[in-house]
């Protein structure tokens, strides 16, 4: 009787220890996961997902993953369609074009420079499609000079770039979040405004 006391309290104790060691490694799944997740604004609130809005204007902080802060990256405008193409440009059928106004400043406390990769910046679509940025659209002459692009000059501690960057999508698609996406590492920079469509024809 002794013996099976003894079995039934040591079986219970590897299943207590079981579960401890579970809940650490799920503690430590989260943590890790904090840790490479950017924050937004001034309040260095942790951005979850996409639980958590981020507007146009909204700044949004890229974190390395030893947890430094090496840059700062606000959209501050979204034009939604963009039309104003060189003469000589046939935009492609049943697309619509997109120009994004981002804003990204090095604050490395280590003076290290920091380049913003345009190439790895992409929009999400309703349909779950991504759409990442085009290279160039020739725009006309007015246009390329009220947007112009933003490249991907490397950028000194404590200096800024601003810029557009030019995106297509399926016309019948809807534009909804606009993401940095690096190897290990995605972040949200804005949640993008929906477009009022015309409704179709009788």
């Amino acid at each position: 009787m002794t013996n099976r006391i003894l079995a039934m309290f040591m079986v219970l104790t590897l299943i207590v220890a079981a579960s401890a060691i579970s809940t650490s490694r799920d503690a430590q799944g989260l943590l890790t996961q904090n840790v490479a997740t950017p924050v937004v604004g001034g309040d260095a609130t942790p951005q979850t997902g996409s639980s958590r809005d981020v507007e146009i204007g909204d700044t949004v902080v890229f974190v390395s993953a030893e947890g430094e802060d090496l840059a700062t990256i606000t959209v501050n405008e979204v034009i939604q369609p963009l039309t104003q193409f060189a003469e000589f440009f046939t935009p492609a059928a049943d697309s619509v074009y997109i120009a994004i106004k981002i804003t990204v400043e090095n604050v490395d406390t280590d003076d290290d420079v920091f380049t913003f990769q345009t190439n790895f910046v992409g929009i999400q679509t309703g349909d779950g499609h991504y759409f990442p940025s085009a290279l160039s659209v020739p725009l006309n002459e007015e246009a390329t000079d009220t947007y112009p692009q933003l490249s991907n000059a490397p950028i000194a501690a404590g200096d800024s770039a601003s810029g557009y960057l030019y995106f297509a999508i399926p016309e019948d698609e809807d534009a909804i979040r606009l993401f940095y996406s690096l190897p290990g590492h995605l972040l949200l920079l804005a949640d993008l405004p929906a477009v009022e469509r015309e409704a179709p024809s009788a």
